[in-house]
């Protein structure tokens, strides 16, 4: 366990040392106000696409042999069951969250704190964080990339009302439309119809350097992003608003344990249908419950910009909770690993 902890906290620190360019910079007034937009967009629309595209269509040949010597309606049923288990626990939060602030007068802050309650920071710094954990694993990586798409389905519905109030604020266009649905909706294309995957090709492999190199810079942007948010804000406003310190408890502490509970009815289901669960398998589980495990999801500052909502409370919410993220997830993680290698014992 301790090799577990000393891992994930090495990681943690990795990742977060891409703030300090961020924070420092922007002190220094070297970012215009314009910075943080442009970063978004850039992760949004290019590297966020990029990762979608390597997480789906791009292997080594030892991760493609890994990869085909299992069934395509396997790995078709375990991205079902990974989708079934981030629904439910995400809507799971939301309205566990909406129940505990129940009684407060601010509905717009209590509409905030249940998205970050749902919504981690599962693309931006899940995936990464998922592939510096388990050395690349493919399936993992596959399986939080289908997270993300269950993530952006929710955040962009469910998501848009809790931020709103208006059901009729929720763009089926802009759903559709948005470049982590088309990204992914492509890369599955590629990697269930492997004969029109150019890029494993034979003598295309440097083809791939393109979606592997954009989505190497995801983790490094999205903490600049942080960085340049905490160096914006004062320390009031970070650290003594008590409703943050709520939402930030559901969000890193019961929001992965609730997922890690969703999941074992479908550990049972998988293994009465295939006869047992093999280690190829614990990814279908392992990776919402990762990935429920991260920060707040960073879209809560841009919908609460764009959608007039308490964009207040969630820029303080997402940086105090996010710096809070850097000693729970070493713990809760470690704690999960244990509960994981018990259950399975």
């Amino acid at each position: 366990m301790g090799e577990i902890f000393l891992k994930v906290l090495l990681i943690m620190a990795v990742m977060f040392a891409f703030m300090v360019p961020g924070f420092a910079l922007k002190k220094l007034k070297l970012f215009g106000e314009g910075t943080t937009f442009a970063l978004s967009n850039l992760l949004l629309y290019v590297c966020q696409p990029a990762l979608a595209i390597k997480a789906f269509c791009t292997f080594t040949k030892q991760d493609w042999e890994i990869v085909n010597a299992i069934k395509r309606t396997d790995i078709a049923a375990n991205f079902g069951l990974v989708a079934a288990i981030a629904t439910i626990s995400m809507l799971l939060m939301m309205g566990l969250c909406k129940l505990i602030f129940i009684k407060s007068k601010n509905k717009k802050a209590t509409d905030v704190y249940a998205f970050i309650a749902a919504f981690s920071n599962c693309g931006f710094m899940g995936i990464p964080f998922v592939e510096m954990y388990t050395g690349g694993d493919p399936l993992a990586v596959m399986y939080m990339m289908v997270f993300n798409v269950m993530f952006t389905v929710l955040c962009w519905t469910f998501g848009v009302v809790l931020i709103t109030g208006d059901i009729k604020q929720v763009s089926p266009k802009k759903l559709l439309c948005n470049p982590a649905i088309l990204s992914v909706a492509v890369g599955l294309l590629l990697f269930f119809v492997p004969q029109i995957n150019f890029f494993m090709f034979d003598g295309c492999e440097v083809l791939q350097m393109f979606p592997q190199y954009l989505s190497y810079m995801t983790a490094p942007l999205s903490m600049v992003i942080v960085g340049i948010r905490i160096a914006e804000m004062s320390p009031k406003t970070l650290f003594l608003n008590k409703g943050n310190y709520v939402a930030g408890g559901l969000r890193l502490i019961i929001a992965p344990f609730l997922t890690f509970a969703a999941a074992i009815p479908f550990f049972y289901i998988l293994q009465s249908a295939r006869g047992g669960v093999s280690g190829i398998d614990e990814y279908v589980f392992l990776a919402p419950v990762i990935a429920m495990t991260m920060s707040p999801a960073a879209s809560v500052v841009a919908m609460a910009e764009s959608f007039d909502g308490d964009k207040d409370t969630a820029a303080s919410a997402f940086v105090t909770v996010t710096l809070i993220s850097i000693i729970t997830v070493p713990l809760v993680i470690m704690a999960l690993m244990a509960c994981w290698g018990a259950f399975t014992a």
